[in-house]
């Protein structure tokens, strides 16, 4: 899997509800939608952190592949999404990173099955 994480600031004179009612509305999702290649699109709204937080929310944008990344990156859909974008989001603070997930915790189909877990886990309470 691929994956493309989207670190948001808002755009100046948004509240951080009101970014995030723009981000998560039905414009804006439709638009991320028709990404070619796009098989999970994940938000992830700040509710509270210790201090002020470093960004407003974190989204994710999964492909099965680089090159399907690649595709839908450089698409007009793609254009068309940061254009809309633009309407809540500051786009010189928002930033863009392509990541590769590594699990340390947590059992899946792609995970090997580790024993000391399992043991770990049958002696808890």
């Amino acid at each position: 899997m691929a994956k493309v994480i989207f670190v948001l600031q808002r755009r100046a004179g948004l509240t951080r509800e009101q970014a995030l009612a723009q981000w998560s509305g039905e414009q804006h999702a439709a638009i991320v939608g028709k990404l070619p290649g796009l098989t999970r699109y994940v938000q992830n709204h700040v509710d509270a952190a210790p201090a002020e937080p470093v960004c407003d929310g974190i989204g994710e944008l999964w492909f099965a592949t680089d090159d399907l990344m690649n595709e839908a990156l450089n698409s007009p859909e793609m254009t068309a999404a940061v254009e809309d974008a633009k309407r809540f989001l500051d786009m010189e603070r928002t930033g863009m990173i392509l990541v590769r997930e590594k699990t340390l915790v947590g059992l899946s189909a792609h995970t090997p099955h580790n024993p000391r877990l399992h043991a770990c886990n049958r002696h808890v309470g």
